[in-house]
């Protein structure tokens, strides 16, 4: 899905182990081709499934809203909402058009999450921390 006025940058997660290095990639390529970060990533509903899935095999890197790690918190996992990294982060967005694996990186400076430029509100939930591998 192609939106106006909006920088955009096209990537695929074909090894959902290191879903979250992907997406570290694509958002250094995206500062390297935009000169800033983006601020959304877009992918479908499956697509984040799996990167929950994922993200659970690393539970010191999920952070609740109460701002405790998931393991002491006293709220219930519900899913992530944000991908927080030391120089950027970026808020958890559905777009039904795409398929397994393709995700979006979007910078919009003044998201409107009214339903015309997303299909779906970004999702609410918890934090993951990105966290470099060795």
């Amino acid at each position: 899905m192609e939106i106006e006025g909006v920088l955009q940058l096209k990537g695929y997660i074909s090894d959902f182990y290191i879903w979250d290095d992907t997406i570290n990639s694509f958002v250094k390529k995206f500062l390297e081709k935009h000169n800033v970060y983006p601020n959304i990533l877009l992918a479908s509903d499956e697509t984040y499934r799996k990167i929950e899935l994922y993200a659970q095999k690393h539970p010191e890197r999920l952070i609740a809203p109460d701002h405790e790690n998931i393991l002491n918190s006293n709220e219930p996992y519900k899913g992530i909402g944000e991908f927080i990294a030391s120089d950027y982060s970026l808020e958890f967005c559905i777009d039904f058009d795409l398929t397994l694996g393709n995700f979006s990186l979007i910078f919009d400076e003044d998201p409107d999450f009214s339903g015309e430029r997303v299909e779906e509100p970004c999702k609410e939930a918890k934090v993951y921390e990105f966290k470099k591998s060795a």
